[in-house]
Order: structure tokens, then C-alpha cells, then sequence
């Protein structure tokens, strides 16, 4: 078995094949696209527009209004996994997918993250006496955030069996090793590069910043 590069409690596999890398780049892209709203690496040409991440068929609309009055302020969100619908308080968005409703990044709830700085009582430390000032309306953006947050679940859950295939040729494939890369004298990595990625994952820069 070849030896591929070691990294504290994982092993990342590195192609040697530059059809395998191509396309290993190609979906990268489109995932940052992704995770970034459409922000991020646009390319018309690509099927990546600026700004506008929406599934092509089959997208969560609004069903019933999520009410924007105090008294309806909504407290949980409710899943039926048949009808596929997500009740926000008495509204209702729908369809979502089940795969959609589970999406978890590293154990935490996507969906239940969000809604949990959004909903009556909402999550978070109180700390100072302007942490105890929150909403009291749900707030019509709030609605059009999850419609968008919905479409750009949906669309990578699509994406990873496309994902799944490239590791398993990759994996299966001529990979590059740690002696290659000592032997081109990209390792040991520099102490300056290793200080700069410490800093910047101390200042809690995360992909889902909800």
C-alpha cells in the first residue's frame, strides 16, 4: 500500500494523476461556491453564477407564512418526513428532503444551529446586558435566509457522490507521497506557514459561520 500524507487523526490520500487532480479541483470549486452562497469562485461557463445558488427543481418554498408578530414567534422547528415539510412555529416550508433536515458539519445540526439564534429564547451565552436584547419578531429576511440556506444544503448533498467516486479512484490510484513531496522539499512544512494556519484557526474562521 502506498504511503500518503499523515495529518493528526486522518490520512489524506494526494493524486498523482493530474485527471484525478483536475477534477478533485473542479469539485473543490464548485463546493466553496457553494459554502459561500455563490460568493466565491463563480463562473457562468462552469454552472456557478454570482450570488444565485438555487437548486434546479424541486426547491423549498414557503407554504405557509412564518408569522412575523410576537405572540408567533416561533420556538422549534418541526420535521414530517413524509410530507417532507419544516414547520417553523405554525409556518411551513416545504420540500425538504430528509438527507436536508440531518445535514451535519463535524456532529452539529446545520439547520438546528441556524434556527437556534433565531427563535424565541435563542441560543447563546448572556453574558452582557446586551446579550439579553433579541429579537422578538421573526424577521421576514430571517425567512429568505432559510429558503437560501435549503437550496445551498440541497444542492451538496448532490454533490457527494460525485465526491465519493473521486476518493475511491484516487484512492485507488497513483498517489503522491511523503517522500515525494520531502524529496521536492515541500515537507517538513515551514514554522512561518504553520504559525500563520495556527492564527487564523485560533481566530475561528470556520466554514459554517451561522
Amino acid at each position: 500500500m502506498q504511503e500518503d500524507l499523515e495529518v493528526p487523526g486522518a490520512r489524506i490520500p494526494l493524486t498523482a494523476a493530474p485527471c484525478l487532480w483536475e477534477r478533485a479541483v473542479a469539485i473543490g470549486r464548485r463546493v466553496l461556491w457553494l459554502h459561500t452562497y455563490g460568493e466565491r469562485y463563480a463562473d457562468e461557463t462552469a454552472g456557478r453564477p454570482y450570488g444565485r445558488v438555487l437548486l434546479p427543481h424541486d426547491r423549498p418554498r414557503c407554504v405557509t407564512e412564518i408569522p412575523d408578530d410576537v405572540e408567533a414567534m416561533p420556538e422549534k422547528l418541526a420535521y414530517d418526513p413524509v410530507t417532507q415539510d419544516l414547520c417553523v412555529g405554525s409556518g411551513r416550508i416545504s420540500p425538504v428532503p430528509r438527507t436536508v433536515r440531518e445535514y451535519e458539519v463535524s456532529g452539529m445540526n446545520v439547520l438546528d444551529k441556524w434556527f437556534g439564534y433565531r427563535r424565541r429564547n435563542p441560543a447563546g451565552k448572556r453574558r452582557l446586558e446586551l446579550d439579553h436584547v433579541v429579537a422578538t419578531r421573526w424577521l421576514p429576511s430571517w425567512t429568505t435566509e432559510l429558503l437560501e440556506l435549503l437550496n445551498v444544503l440541497g444542492l451538496v448533498k448532490r454533490e457527494e457522490p460525485a465526491q465519493a467516486d473521486l476518493l475511491n479512484e484516487v484512492c485507488a490510484g497513483p498517489l503522491i507521497t511523503v517522500t515525494d513531496l520531502t524529496t521536492a522539499g515541500i515537507l517538513p512544512v515551514p514554522t512561518e506557514a504553520t504559525k500563520a494556519l495556527q492564527a487564523k484557526s485560533d481566530a475561528g474562521d470556520a466554514l459554517f459561520d451561522l
